[in-house]
């Protein structure tokens, strides 16, 4: 006797849903709370092929993790990702797919665990937009404060040049007035681009980016005496949402600039590269300083919501926002840090597909068992 009637029997009134399937995704079994979750009849999805009912943009990485399982690259793999319900809306799931195994014939089916995730995913958009709308608040700040010094300077200025014996004397001032208009009219082409998001991921130069989020900190690496570094090789360009992509840049930037207390260096290095878990060539950023480093307990959890080494001022959503950003964008993250007095810092590495973020939506999440 095989193991799928066994399954159906235990999972049958079971609150988690359940689909048996052969290799193609055609159900062979399927329980109550997979239809409560997909909105289907449990007849229904006995015609049912799973496949289909995923989401057009979910099912891409979906057969890519499948046909690592059916290769036996991996013995399983959970995945979050979307289904179509009967009248077309979508609800997020987090699927844990393996192989049926029988010991008296050769696996030929598919257990899919599925666990309804939509309030949680709600729940962290709503954060997401939180942590936006926190983000453009403390950008605000920093593009008044960034536009205040050169009109600042611009007052005094004109003040000289009013002062002047004639014109000949004035010339001077009214040029370096002008300087100072410019720089004042760049900061706020650079604030306005952070407001600009397009529904769709649109090709954007990653080197600009980082310059228009740079551009917005040089009052902040003036006061906290921080030496800027900032080399590109090349100057490639990303599919991607670019306001999201600044965004990225502002919160690790910004943690940098913060654990340089007194005076730092801050190291950018943007070039092509490869990220060598998908073999896909991309773009490569690198983002060092030279502040306090992290303990390994902070760099463990860096990326989970609500935690905070900044006590009160910090919201502890920076970071676990970023690391769903560079999901979202196909890309990864890896972090090296040293906590030391005299010579401690942090190496932030981030890679990214010239695809990026094409086809692919906020939250998407998956990984081998």
């Amino acid at each position: 006797m095989g193991q799928q009637p066994k399954i159906c029997e235990l999972f049958a009134h079971a609150a988690t849903g359940l689909a048996v399937t052969d290799l193609n995704g055609n159900v062979l079994h399927a329980n109550e709370s997979l239809a409560k979750i997909v909105d289907w009849s449990v007849a229904g999805l006995s015609d049912a092929n799973l496949f289909d009912l995923t989401h057009p943009d979910d099912q891409a990485r979906h057969r890519y993790l499948l046909d690592k399982l059916l290769a036996a690259e991996i013995p399983g793999f959970v995945i979050e990702k979307r289904y179509l319900r009967k009248d077309g809306s979508p609800v997020w799931v987090r699927n844990s797919v393996s192989l049926l195994n029988d010991e008296q014939v050769e696996s030929s089916q598919l257990v899919s665990i599925c666990e309804d995730i939509s309030r949680r995913k709600k729940a962290e958009q709503v954060l997401e937009q939180q942590e936006q709308m926190a983000a453009i608040g403390r950008l605000t700040s920093s593009i008044v404060h960034e536009i205040n010094n050169p009109l600042e300077a611009v007052i005094n200025l004109v003040y000289l040049a009013q002062s002047a014996e004639d014109i000949e004397g004035a010339k001077p001032y009214l040029r370096d007035a002008e300087q100072e208009l410019l720089r004042a009219c760049e900061i706020t082409a650079q604030g306005l681009q952070f407001h600009r998001q397009h529904s769709v991921p649109a090709s954007a130069n990653v080197v600009n980016i980082v310059q228009s989020v740079l551009t917005l900190f040089r009052g902040k690496f003036k006061t906290a005496r921080v030496e800027v570094e900032f080399e590109t090789q090349d100057a490639p360009e990303l599919t991607c949402f670019a306001g999201e992509m600044r965004q990225v840049f502002v919160n690790m930037i910004g943690n940098a600039v913060e654990s340089m207390q007194d005076e730092g260096q801050l190291k950018i290095r943007i070039r092509p590269g490869t990220d060598w878990r998908s073999g896909h060539h991309g773009v490569r950023i690198t983002i060092a300083d030279t502040g306090s480093g992290m303990s390994p307990e902070t760099r463990r959890r860096i990326y989970d919501a609500f935690y905070t080494t900044k006590g009160s001022g910090g919201s502890g959503l920076g970071l676990w926002v970023t690391a769903n950003i560079v999901r979202k964008h196909q890309g990864n993250i890896h972090v090296r840090s040293k906590r030391a007095a005299q010579s401690g810092g942090t190496v932030f590495t981030l890679v990214f597909p010239y695809a990026g973020a094409a086809g692919k939506t906020a939250g998407f999440h998956e990984y081998a068992a």
